[in-house]
């Protein structure tokens, strides 16, 4: 008998049952279950919660921190989903509409564009409602040229 706690019971009546793997096989007195001492299987919490902060605050892609962290893509998804999963809800806001004339012409319409023909982006602020900055984009340099 050993000072080794059944992973399954908790019990501390526990004996040697052969070897698997390479490693020592134990069987516990109390339930019958057989075991081996492993290690934590898994990544440490900070680690997630690293990649998820990584992912969400920093803009890095998935595969990226998959490769920083050594595991799968996968993994690193599955990580991002339980995050989001347990994060609370946020407040409801009350939102406001906007609408754009002849927006939808550039942005799904046709193929030659209408209006300025450039895109535009809003800002509004809550501490002056009703006033919205338009701000245009210039296309680069080769577009300009026709």
């Amino acid at each position: 008998m050993t000072n080794i706690s059944c992973k399954r019971c908790g019990g501390n009546v526990c004996v040697r049952n052969g070897f698997m793997a390479g490693k020592q096989r134990f069987r516990c007195k109390g339930c019958g279950y057989n075991f081996t001492q492993t290690g934590m299987r898994g990544k440490p919490d900070g680690l997630k919660a690293l990649a998820v902060m990584l992912y969400g605050f920093a803009g890095v892609s998935m595969s990226k921190i998959a490769q920083i962290t050594g595991v799968s893509t996968v993994a690193v998804y599955k990580w991002i989903k339980a995050a989001a999963i347990s994060a609370p809800r946020p407040a409801a806001q009350d939102v406001e509409i906007v609408m754009i004339d002849e927006m939808w012409h550039y942005v799904d319409g046709k193929k030659r564009k209408f209006g300025s023909g450039k895109p535009m982006i809003l800002f509004g602020n809550k501490s002056s409602p009703g006033i919205w900055v338009a701000v245009m984009t210039e296309a680069s340099g080769s577009l300009l040229r026709k």
